[in-house]
């Protein structure tokens, strides 16, 4: 049970890096500054939720 407390925690932070430096990319090369906040949102959604697809489906396996 701590084990999937750590995985799930280590996985929320990774899609949150991720999608920080994807808008963060977005930001300083394409010059997009209101636009970035709103990707940020968008990616971190995304991602955070396909590692939780994945890691349910680990789960339940």
């Amino acid at each position: 049970m701590l084990m999937m407390i750590i995985v799930v925690f280590f996985f929320f932070l990774l899609s949150f890096f991720l999608s920080f430096f994807l808008s963060l990319f977005l930001f300083f090369f394409l010059k997009l500054f209101f636009f970035s906040y709103i990707l940020f949102f968008y990616f971190f959604i995304i991602i955070s939720t396909y590692y939780f697809i994945i890691i349910c489906l680990w789960w339940w396996t």
